[in-house]
């Protein structure tokens, strides 16, 4: 019985997420999309190193943001991945704009990008990707809930006016 435990946690990585928080229900990357389909949500994916000065100041302003507890509570709503350094994913399509850090990705729950959600600030319109505040996360990770809440209804509609017209829904 040891063995099988030992196995499962050097099997297992290990996750710590300095400056993020340590709160947020972090996942690997390599369990993200599995996940996100299991569970129907998008991927929050945060990518940064430790050596970099401008990610060193943005988990800074995270430690001491007021928007901690709002970000704790949207963060319900995906599949949050937080990569440092080597864990990061190193296909392309996480690159849509370069490879600049911190980078914050939204992603569908198939791991594909959500290319609509990028910081709306102009002076980032070469790098779409870069958040250096925790109120410009807050308000992209309402506009991905309200983009599926929006896809949510849509479909809702379409399924009641098909039973309605059908002659399935009488009320």
């Amino acid at each position: 019985m040891v063995s099988q435990y030992f196995r499962f946690t050097a099997a297992s990585p290990h996750i710590h997420f300095p400056g993020f928080g340590e709160d947020i229900d972090w996942v690997p990357w390599e369990d993200a999309i599995e996940k996100a389909l299991d569970e129907n949500k998008p991927i929050f994916l945060l990518i940064h190193k430790t050596w970099c000065h401008a990610c060193k100041a943005l988990k800074k302003t995270f430690q001491q943001s007021n928007a901690r507890k709002a970000f704790k509570k949207l963060s319900e709503y995906f599949i949050m991945v937080n990569t440092e350094d080597d864990e990061e994913p190193f296909e392309e399509e996480y690159r849509p704009d370069g490879k600049y850090i911190p980078r914050l990705l939204f992603l569908d729950k198939n791991g594909d990008l959500l290319e609509q959600f990028k910081n709306k600030k102009a002076e980032y319109k070469n790098y779409a990707y870069y958040y250096s505040s925790p109120a410009d996360i807050l308000n992209s990770m309402k506009d991905v809930l309200r983009f599926y809440e929006i896809e949510v209804l849509s479909s809702l509609s379409r399924l009641l006016k098909t039973k309605i017209s059908s002659g399935i829904c009488a009320a």
